[in-house]
């Protein structure tokens, strides 16, 4: 009965001992485990924060690269981090934004635009998104900081004959 005793013991022993070391290795782990790495910035347009709906890219320079990383802008921050941190490399920067413009009146929505008239302006000019040659370099094992003031007379209109959301196929 005594030996039964100890090998009961030794038993839930090494059971809690293996436990522990499971979740004390789990936790240990990076975060992001294939390699991504978080970036994280400020953008700003002509010196103030970017609004609107905004987001940002990072496309690899490199073809077959799987590293790409995105995410939302919001009040001029974002935070790439988890899933959509990146991995570490060369990248191409693409900043969006875009507001609604009323297509009844031609000049930016408010809150009391009718549901169907809103028409999605660019705000931001194509040099910095889909014509992008903003690089930035992602390091492993390193604070990336990628912050970035758009300089730009753009003045975004509303253009002629435009199609509200409604109305854009997908």
């Amino acid at each position: 009965m005594l030996r039964d005793r100890n090998i009961h013991r030794q038993f839930i022993t090494i059971l809690y001992l293996s436990i522990s070391l499971i979740l004390i290795g789990g936790c240990s782990g990076s975060s992001n485990p294939d390699g991504r790495e978080n970036v994280s910035g400020i953008i700003t347009l002509n010196g103030k924060p970017l609004t609107g709906m905004s987001g940002i890219l990072f496309s690899p320079i490199e073809e077959g690269s799987d590293g790409l990383g995105q995410g939302q802008i919001n009040a001029g921050k974002y935070a790439l981090t988890g899933a959509n941190a990146v991995k570490p490399g060369k990248y191409v920067v693409r900043i969006t934004s875009s507001i609604d413009f009323d297509k009844k009146t031609g000049k930016p929505a408010d809150n009391t635009i009718q549901f169907g008239s809103e028409v999605p302006v660019d705000v931001v000019p194509a040099e910095f998104n889909r014509e992008s040659k903003i690089e930035f370099e992602v390091v492993a094992n390193k604070d990336n900081v990628f912050n970035y003031d758009i300089k730009t007379n753009y003045v975004p209109v509303m253009p002629a004959n435009p199609k509200t959301k409604e109305e854009i196929e997908l």
